[in-house]
């Protein structure tokens, strides 16, 4: 997200500077927890179940947090450098339930990108939550919502950048602007004409939302 003028005057307001503040303490008196708000974090460790299966766009400390909680793990990571970093982790940690796939963002050829492509080929309604933290995140969304079994949990990281949101928070898009990309006000379209229940949550810093889809409906 670029830094405006408007948005790094908005990170000093005292709300912003006393969340920034309260969000440091909080990561350093818990180094392994996911960079999350904090209530997501504890939303996410009272919903998931050892038997889940989920997909995560975007490694880091939430790959090896997930491991722990789930019976199989998915992780697409653009970054090499990060990739072999989390990959090590991982070993270290003995979490044989994760493949983590390393897919550059560069594409050669035309079309839906391979880091996109690579999650879409699997099979359609087939995961219980999907964690969307990475790159290209509304092409992300928008594949998410067709592999997410009914009733599962689609997680969106910083999605104050894209989706309009009342609270206040530095990084929300203007109201008059409307959604940042075509493919966002589909995928908030698509979520609204499902029914999906949204549970949001911010560290006045930042936003992680929950969807909650129907627990009778597949989106296709």
């Amino acid at each position: 997200m670029k830094l405006t003028l408007k948005l790094f005057f908005s990170y000093l307001s005292p709300r912003c500077l006393y969340g920034l503040l309260r969000r440091r303490v909080w990561r350093s008196i818990n180094p392994g927890l996911p960079w999350l708000t904090r209530q997501a974090v504890e939303m996410l460790d009272g919903r998931l179940k050892p038997s889940d299966v989920g997909l995560e766009w975007g490694s880091g400390r939430s790959t090896v947090w997930l491991a722990r909680r789930v019976a199989h793990l998915t992780g697409i990571e653009h970054n090499d450098h990060w990739y072999k970093r989390v990959k090590k982790a991982l070993c270290d940690k003995g979490a044989d339930n994760v493949e983590l796939l390393y897919v550059p963002l560069e594409e050669k050829n035309k079309g839906q990108p391979e880091y996109v492509r690579v999650a879409a080929e699997q099979p359609k309604a087939s995961l219980d939550f999907v964690l969307v933290d990475g790159r290209l995140r509304d092409q992300c969304t928008e594949v998410a919502l067709q592999l997410l079994k009914p009733g599962g949990m689609l997680i969106i990281d910083d999605a104050a950048r894209y989706i309009q949101h009342p609270y206040c928070c530095p990084q929300s898009p203007e109201t008059q602007n409307g959604p940042p990309s075509i493919v966002w006000a589909k995928v908030v379209t698509e979520l609204e004409a499902m029914g999906a229940r949204s549970i949001w949550t911010s560290d006045g810093v930042t936003a992680t939302v929950f969807y909650i889809m129907p627990a009778n409906k597949v989106y296709i």
